[in-house]
């Protein structure tokens, strides 16, 4: 089944089982690998992802769901030459980048 969606202001369309869990479709069919699993039960946060402005776990957010809508990872916040404040921050005070400490 085909399910359409915008990921950082780019229109996308992947053809997987339309339960698939989001994270698994942005990290292997898509290719952007700032969104990490952590525990896959929607705990850890490491998995956060903006779907039409909301904070959601992608690890239990199957794909069908988000037919339509606009997702924004971490790399659609800022360009190389233009971070994002929260990138920036993570880069100056040397974050680790699992999100368990967010969540």
């Amino acid at each position: 089944m085909s399910t359409s969606f915008m990921i950082n202001g780019r229109q996308r369309t992947v053809d997987v089982d339309p339960s698939k869990p989001l994270l698994w479709v942005i990290r292997e069919n898509l290719g952007l690998t700032g969104t990490k699993f952590g525990c896959g039960i929607a705990q850890c946060g490491a998995c956060t992802v903006q779907v039409d402005g909301e904070a959601i776990r992608s690890c239990v957010t199957p794909v069908s769901s988000i037919e339509g809508k606009a997702v924004t990872t971490i790399e659609g916040l800022g360009k190389e030459n233009d971070l994002h404040p929260l990138q920036q921050a993570w880069i100056d005070h040397q974050v680790p980048q699992c999100g368990y400490c967010q969540s």
